[in-house]
């Protein structure tokens, strides 16, 4: 199952920013709290979490769109390419994906002022840490 979960995190880390910023009002205040990160529909998500506490300029709210819209369409022709419909993705697939979000993280952190990336780098790790928690194996039961 958490391939399924990877795929749609995956999937809602690329399309929930360009959706929800897509979405917005233009000037509008941010839809949640003190933040303006580019996603705003409500739901989560990577990139909600990416930005959770960052006030984005207009123009860097169009950066991220343009690395949002770049790395989901190299995350699409991946997953088309895997026949991900037909069971979890491989090793190298799996490598791959890993690989296109580090260097979509480092491309966001790239257009962040120094203030912006300390908040940057602390989001990353409490998504790493959140992923490191579901991957542990369940505690076993009681059963006999």
């Amino acid at each position: 199952m958490s391939w399924i979960r990877m795929a749609i995190a995956g999937v809602a880390f690329l399309g929930v920013a360009s959706v929800g910023a897509a979405q917005a009002p233009q000037g509008a205040p941010p839809a949640h709290g003190d933040h303006a990160g580019p996603q705003k529909s409500g739901r989560g998500g990577g990139s909600k979490m990416l930005f959770n506490g960052i006030e984005l300029t207009e123009a860097q709210k169009a950066q991220v769109q343009q690395i949002s819209d770049k790395y989901r369409a190299q995350k699409e022709a991946l997953r088309s390419a895997g026949g991900q419909m037909q069971g979890p993705p491989d090793d190298a697939a799996r490598a791959k994906m890993s690989e296109l979000m580090n260097a979509s993280h480092a491309e966001y952190r790239a257009i962040l002022n120094a203030d912006q990336q300390n908040i940057f780098d602390q989001n990353v790790a409490e998504m790493k840490a959140r992923k490191q928690e579901h991957k542990k194996p369940a505690p076993s039961g009681s059963r006999a």
